[in-house]
């Protein structure tokens, strides 16, 4: 083997591969969507040969379901991490939490929403494991403030916290994806910290108890 053959990632950094490769499969099946992206486009994007890919996965279904699962994985780990010693009013722990999740790297957010366009259709089983693992893990988490504002006299007693935190979840994640066509909708545009504080604020006013008369 000639010494300038070019060097495969999987050779650089071996500690790195499945992570190198579940980013790589989520900037591709963003792309090109999941029907029509080839492994064989994976493993380039990677740097990878295709037979890499075969160590780790199964199929180009198990490949879907695994960068999701990274992604998650990431996002979650960032939320655990703003919330680590946080004992501050229910109101600023949400606050923190939604702050968290929707931070991070913007193109990885958007090849997840991207991605995820297409996938109750495509690929049904991996979008209701993303639906369980992420968006219903993340409003439960944030109901869970809710109740604690509600015990503690902060927020309204008859505030209903879970549809509170589903509307604020849905709401963001739709908003976010709708981003993608700003392009091509005049006025769809907004801006990312805008629409996360706006959501957060109209959010908490929404729980604040009725003024005493």
């Amino acid at each position: 083997m000639s010494s300038t053959k070019r060097t495969l990632k999987w050779e650089r950094r071996p500690e790195a591969r499945p992570q190198e490769l579940l980013d790589a499969a989520l900037r591709v099946f963003a792309t090109r969507g999941y029907r029509n992206t080839r492994l064989e486009e994976v493993a380039a994007e990677a740097g990878v040969t295709k037979g890499a890919l075969y160590h780790y996965f199964e199929n180009k279904e198990e490949l879907l379901l695994r960068a999701i699962q990274h992604y998650q994985a990431r996002a979650f780990g960032r939320m655990e991490e703003a919330m680590r010693g946080e004992r501050g009013p229910a109101s600023a722990r949400l606050r923190r939490m939604v702050e968290s999740a929707f931070s991070g790297n913007d193109d990885a957010r958007r090849d997840v929403l991207l991605l995820l366009n297409g996938l109750a259709h495509a690929v049904p089983e991996v979008y209701r494991e993303w639906l369980a693992t992420g968006p219903m893990k993340a409003w439960r988490l944030i109901a869970a403030i809710i109740e604690d504002g509600k015990k503690s006299g902060e927020f309204r007693a008859d505030a209903d916290s879970e549809v509170a935190a589903r509307l604020l979840v849905s709401g963001l994640v739709t908003q976010l994806v709708w981003q993608y066509h700003a392009g091509d909708v005049p006025g769809i545009r907004i801006g990312h910290r805008r629409l996360i504080q706006s959501a957060i604020d109209l959010c908490l006013a929404g729980l604040q108890p009725a003024a005493s008369t």
